[in-house]
Parts: C-alpha cells; structure tokens; sequence
C-alpha cells in the first residue's frame, strides 16, 4: 500500500483568498491552518493591505511558517487587454507581485489572457494578449517565479484551440504554465477531462469549486462541495491520479459560505482519495 499512499500524498491542499476579500490575511492563515490545508493562495490585494497596514514581507513569511502553510501561487487580476493604460499598469502590477512571490517562496503568479472569450476576441485582443504574456514572462523570470494563465470562460484561455494560440504566441520559446480549472470549462459546456489530457504538460497548479450550475440563469446557481457539483470532479482527480499530479489544489469559492464549503470539500476530497487508494490496493 506504500507506493499508492505517497501517490496520494504528493497532492496538497489550499485555499484562494480572492474569495476572502474582506478578511484579513492574519484571520484566513489562522482559518486555513484550522482546517489542516496545506497552503493559501494569496490574492496580492491581501498583501499590499498587509504592506500598507506596517506589516513586512518577512513578518508574513515568518506567520506563514508558524501556521506550516505554503504559498503555491500569488493571485494577480491582470488581462492585458481592456486597454493600453491598463495593460502598463497590470506589468507593473505584476512586477511588484512577483518581487514578493520570491520574498514568500511563492513558484508562481496567476495571471488572466484577456477579459472577453476567444470567440469574441478581435485580433488586436489577440496581439496584446501575446505582447503582455511575453512581458509579463520576463517581469516573473527575473523574480525566479513562474506566470501561470489560469483556464478561465470568457477569456482567450477558455477551449483548447485558444489555449494552443496562446502557447504559439510566446515566439521567444519561453512557455508560461497553466493554472487548471475543470467548472470554468464545464459552464461553456467544455468536457474538462480532454483538456486536462492535452494541456497536462503545461499544468502545475489546479483549482477546484463546484455549484449545482444553472446553463440557462447563472446567477441561480447554487455553490456546493466539489463532489457533490455537476462538474464531474471525482473524475478529474481520477485523472490528475492517472497523470501522476504532484501539486496543490486549491479550493476556491466565493460568498457567505467561503470557509464552510472548503472545510466540506477538503473532507470529501480526501476520504475519495483514501478509498480510491484502497481500491487500487
């Protein structure tokens, strides 16, 4: 049973605090080691709040130590897209995150690729998409963190061919990785498991929420823990097993019930593992 608990192992647990907005960083990290997770996603709004509040990037890294949580990705809003004011301000954006990724060890920046689908885009989206990718590549490298696009509907990076366009759009050879997201697929009716397939290469880092989802009214969704949504996710994490993931998955949900449904989820996620783990065995 050894070799199949370390394949459980290698997968670890955080939280995203973008759906924690109002929260202190102080209050999630004390949350997130109540739950037993692993690690916080930190949106880098947390962070500035924190700078600008008297706090250091040492004093949060030395609280990140005492709660035994690491960082697995900064949480950055920027498209590149929505203008040419916008696109300098989301590099310098990104400058200053990746500076503090490498003071908290943190491997990489999410980023998004463009605010509108790639089936609305134009091809002037398309061009400063690549243009700021390209730079946002070299702010991150030179901070030794990696740029990660996250797998997002109504953004370039939302179906297979798009997300192929933006790999050919790096012309400089340099590959930014994917964050993976199977619910953001699954509301623009997109099997996640294929992309998760063929873009696996590309992925290190992975997100998991799940509503029972309306297609037709949205907003009458209703968020649920992962394994009971309509998203399909014990067959994503039958596939991440298969592919032999070794990373974080990050819980991340918004609302009222933010700490609620992750506490739920975390729960599930790791008793499906355990069993599946026997099964094997």
């Amino acid at each position: 049973m050894t070799g199949n608990n370390s394949e459980q192992a290698s997968i670890q647990f955080s939280i995203c605090t973008t759906g924690l907005k109002s929260s202190r960083i102080e209050d999630i990290l004390a949350e997130a080691k109540r739950l037993g997770l692993h690690g916080v996603e930190i949106w880098s709004g947390h962070i500035e709040e924190y700078l600008n509040q008297g706090g250091t990037l040492s004093e949060l890294r030395a609280m990140l130590d005492i709660n035994q949580l690491h960082v697995p990705s900064l949480s950055e809003y920027s498209y590149f897209t929505k203008s040419k004011e916008a696109y300098q301000a989301d590099l310098i954006s990104l400058q200053r995150s990746a500076e503090w990724a490498k003071a908290l060890e943190c491997p990489r920046i999410r980023t998004f690729a463009g605010h509108v689908s790639s089936r609305e885009a134009t091809n002037v989206h398309w061009e400063m998409a690549a243009a700021g990718l390209r730079e946002a590549l070299q702010c991150c490298g030179s901070q030794g963190v990696a740029l990660a696009v996250e797998i997002h509907n109504n953004t370039l990076a939302d179906r297979a061919d798009s997300l192929n366009k933006l790999l050919l759009g790096c012309r400089d050879g340099t590959l930014f990785e994917f964050i993976y997201d199977g619910f953001n697929l699954f509301v623009d009716h997109i099997d996640p498991i294929p992309i998760l397939e063929q873009f696996y290469p590309f992925i290190n880092h992975v997100h998991f929420k799940d509503y029972h989802w309306n297609h037709d009214h949205w907003g009458r969704s209703k968020p649920v823990s992962v394994l009971q949504g309509d998203a399909g996710h014990s067959a994503i994490l039958d596939t991440l097993l298969a592919l032999q993931y070794k990373g974080f998955i990050s819980f991340e949900y918004f609302g009222s019930q933010v700490a609620v449904l992750t506490e739920q989820s975390l729960g599930e996620v790791t008793e499906y593992l355990k069993r599946r783990v026997i099964r094997l065995d």
